[in-house]
C-alpha cells in the first residue's frame, strides 16, 4: 500500500510540469502565427517593392522593423522550445527518480530553475515584439497621415 500511496505522490508532483507544458504550449502557439504573421506582410512588402521601386523608400523602414520582429520571435520560440524541454526533462527526471536509486534533487532544481527562467525571457521577448508591432503601426500611420 506504501507504494501505491508513493506512486500517487507521483503522479501528482508531475502534473505541475504537464500543466507548465500545456502552458508554455499555447504561448508557443501564439509565437509562432505572429512569426507567420511577420514572414507573410515582409513578403508582400518585397513584392510591393519588386514591382514598384519607387515606394522602395516608404516600405524600407516597415521591412526592416518586420526583419526585427521576425528575428526576436525567433529566438522567443527558441526560447519557449527549451523550457519544454526542461519541463518535459522535469517530468522524466521524476519517474526515474522513482523506479531507480538516482538522486535527482539537483538536476530537477536546475531544470525547474532553467524552465522558469526561459519562460521569463521568452515573455520578455515577447513583450519586445509587440513594442516593435506599434512602432511599425506608428510609422504606417504617419505615412498616412
Amino acid at each position: 500500500m506504501e507504494k501505491i500511496q508513493h506512486l500517487i505522490h507521483l503522479l501528482q508532483s508531475s502534473i505541475s510540469p504537464i500543466v507548465l507544458i500545456s502552458g508554455v504550449g499555447l504561448l508557443l502557439l501564439s509565437q509562432t502565427n505572429r512569426l507567420a504573421r511577420v514572414i507573410d506582410r515582409t513578403r508582400h512588402l518585397v513584392k510591393e517593392v519588386e514591382e514598384n521601386k519607387a515606394i522602395k523608400e516608404k516600405r524600407k523602414v516597415q521591412i526592416t522593423i518586420l526583419y526585427k520582429r521576425g528575428k526576436l520571435l525567433r529566438l522567443s520560440i527558441t526560447i519557449i522550445s527549451v523550457t519544454i524541454f526542461f519541463a518535459g526533462l522535469m517530468i522524466l527526471l521524476l519517474f526515474l527518480g522513482y523506479f531507480t536509486e538516482f538522486k535527482i534533487d539537483a538536476l530537477f532544481l536546475i531544470s525547474f530553475v532553467i524552465a522558469i527562467l526561459g519562460l521569463i525571457f521568452s515573455i520578455t521577448i515577447f513583450l519586445l515584439d509587440i513594442s516593435l508591432s506599434l512602432k511599425a503601426l506608428k510609422h504606417q500611420i504617419k505615412e498616412v497621415l
